[in-house]
């Protein structure tokens, strides 16, 4: 099985499974404050891809992966916990001031600056509740939880965050919009499909998953760039532009959008080279997400 037709049944097929995940975990009805639990699954079922968790699950199933359900699926689903609490603290004015995300209403815009930042905080607490659920051995569980923590935390999309702020208005180099762009964005694809990797216990797959996950994690946010300089506000489903009002130092304000397109293509390739190495014809899923990452339009 192979081809775009297939590889989107694949990908709707994933994001069912995680997106019923999700709900069970965080159902309408449960304990806590209802307004917090109300704007945490308001910004959870805003839309989105599910890019990180389903890069987990693809990463498990082609290392050889046979339980989703049960080894790999809550941390998959706990991935998009944490990617949307960092959505939400993104949009905050005090970040970078975004009032629509995925054609709605931020987060703060509905429930007000203070519930935002709550639910943003519940969502990454909540979110290691649920990525230690499964049946995977504690041990394969704390090896996951480190590639987790690695990637989120000072030297990953915290710190990415951090730098982003500090350098806006800066004269972009290319050393600062690698490191921004790596940790911000790159690090925590990269640890989806490392952590689908240590999930199969089949290791021989966890440092071409690094590579490959750090192409496509920096491919990605160079694609962001290049649509907030020339993508549709109506279909990439926030404000565009804003990067350059807020002089932020991007791949595009760098080198340009040519040069970015030709970069974010170039990294995609080497990144589909390495999978084909290891999986042959049935690396597909990964060329064909690989190539919607350098050629989507939101």
């Amino acid at each position: 099985m192979n081809g775009e037709k297939d590889f989107w049944a694949y990908w709707k097929s994933r994001q069912r499974l995680v997106e019923r995940k999700i709900d069970e975990f965080l159902p309408k009805d449960g304990p806590g404050p209802r307004i917090l639990r109300d704007a945490m699954r308001y910004s959870l079922f805003a839309g989105g891809k599910r890019l990180r968790p389903i890069l987990a699950i693809m990463g498990y199933e082609l290392a050889g992966g046979q339980d989703v359900e049960n080894e790999v699926l809550p941390q998959a689903a706990a991935l998009e916990l944490i990617h949307t609490f960092t959505l939400i603290h993104d949009d905050l004015p005090a970040m970078d001031d975004d009032d629509y995300r995925r054609g709605k209403l931020s987060n703060h815009k509905v429930f007000g600056e203070g519930i935002a930042i709550l639910a943003g905080d519940t969502l990454l607490v909540e979110a290691i509740r649920l990525f230690l659920q499964g049946t995977q051995p504690p041990d394969v569980k704390i090896e996951m939880m480190n590639e987790l923590i690695d990637a989120i935390g000072i030297d990953g999309v915290m710190g990415g965050q951090a730098v982003d702020l500090q350098s806006e208005g800066k004269k972009p180099t290319e050393e600062l919009v690698r490191y921004i762009h790596t940790r911000k964005t790159g690090r925590f694809i990269r640890a989806a499909l490392v952590i689908g990797g240590i999930a199969s216990r089949n290791l021989s797959v966890v440092e071409p998953y690094r590579k490959i996950g750090e192409n496509i994690g920096l491919a990605f946010q160079i694609a962001d760039d290049i649509l907030d300089e020339i993508g549709d506000e109506a279909t990439v489903g926030k404000k565009v532009h804003k990067d350059r009002e807020r002089g932020k130092c991007t791949y595009t304000a760098l080198y340009g959008v040519a040069k970015a397109r030709s970069d974010a293509r170039r990294l995609v390739d080497e990144a589909i080279g390495i999978a084909r190495s290891l999986f042959g014809e049935d690396a597909w899923p990964i060329v064909e997400l690989a190539n919607f990452i350098v050629e989507r339009t939101y």
